[in-house]
């Protein structure tokens, strides 16, 4: 009996282990992603292959620019080979984006710091996609 209760005791350690590898619950922190994603949202985010990556995802962001650190949400505008958005091309000159680049954009155009400003983010910044939102400044679940 006691050697089943162990077993299962890692078996639950090594499942926790593999969530929280996978898994991640995000606050957003201000409103650059309005009206999708307002300040004091919480979403899922789970951790990808850069393969698995697709436009109009919602992705967090390792912010390594300006000395940043935490993490940056915004929605992926375009993957590698794809055509730059005109939006964007104040900062950006290439025609496509090149491989291991990608083109982010807040919904919000007004307050977001993107590649309108920054130009290319690196698809090695990618932390995880996300899969749904979470609760609501309100507190409500959705």
């Amino acid at each position: 009996m006691m050697l089943w209760l162990l077993a299962a005791a890692c078996l639950f350690v090594a499942l926790l282990v593999r969530l929280r590898r996978t898994y991640s619950i995000i606050r957003v922190d201000g409103d650059s992603m309005a009206p999708a994603l307002v300040d004091g949202d919480r979403i899922l985010a789970r951790r990808v292959s850069p393969s698995d990556l697709r436009r109009d995802q919602i992705a967090v962001v390792a912010n390594r620019l300006l000395g940043g650190g935490g993490l940056l949400v915004k929605r992926i505008a375009a993957l590698p080979g794809d055509l730059v958005p005109e939006i964007a091309k104040d900062v950006i000159a290439d025609e496509r984006v090149p491989e291991g680049q990608l083109v982010l954009l807040g919904d919000n155009a007004h307050t977001s710091f993107d590649s309108r400003a920054l130009g290319f983010f690196p698809v090695s910044d990618i932390q995880a996609i996300s899969i749904r939102k979470m609760i609501t400044t309100q507190g409500r679940e959705r």
